[in-house]
């Protein structure tokens, strides 16, 4: 007997009433690859689903690394990582404190979504020196659908400069909306612990 197939997120999130005010994916610019492979009914590919949106976004915005990073207890933790580079130069569950990583400048507004050149500011924001590889970066917060800040989705290249622009920008965080969704739904819609210095 064939086994069902799960719905993709975005016809799912087109009638989920849980986050009917979140924008939606455009499938014309940023679209979440439909997983081919069937799953039992109750099984939910939440990292396969998240895998393939952010291979996507890789791939639209030609960046090297795309990951989503949870915050947890002041530590920035990749949790779902897409890249081209072999070896990664990062790994899932691998971690850094918040306030040394670019997410915590974006997220105090230190600096913007869109860094054309990571290696340019990196001295003058007391950045470490492993970022001095980075070119160009983007990244906006993931929030869930309760409000709640989850971390970030971010994408980066190695030494390349910015050809991004404000629509790339949207598209991310268009992406980082469905990524929110999808996580909520595996979490069950929990309560999350984050700092409230954060939300």
């Amino acid at each position: 007997m064939a086994r069902p197939t799960i719905e993709s997120p975005i016809a799912t999130m087109q009638h989920d009433p849980l986050i009917s005010n979140f924008p939606l994916l455009d499938e014309a610019d940023v679209c979440l690859v439909t997983a081919h492979a069937s799953f039992r009914a109750e099984e939910v590919s939440v990292h396969r689903a998240i895998g393939e949106l952010l291979h996507v976004v890789r791939e639209l915005l030609e960046l090297d690394v795309v990951f989503v990073g949870e915050i947890v207890k002041g530590r920035r933790v990749f949790r779902y990582i897409d890249t081209v580079l072999a070896p990664s130069p990062i790994d899932v569950g691998g971690s850094h404190p918040l306030p040394d990583t670019i997410c915590q400048r974006i997220l105090d507004c230190r600096l913007p979504a869109l860094i054309p050149s990571v290696q340019a500011i990196a001295h003058a924001q007391g950045l470490s020196v492993e970022y001095t590889a980075l070119g160009a970066h983007i990244g906006v917060p993931v929030r869930l659908p309760n409000g709640r800040l989850y971390g970030m989705l971010c994408g980066f290249n190695i030494g390349g400069g910015c050809t991004f622009t404000a629509r790339d920008v949207k598209r991310l965080e268009i992406a980082a909306s469905s990524a929110a969704y999808l996580i909520a739904r595996a979490e069950g819609h929990e309560r999350y612990q984050s700092d409230p210095a954060l939300v």
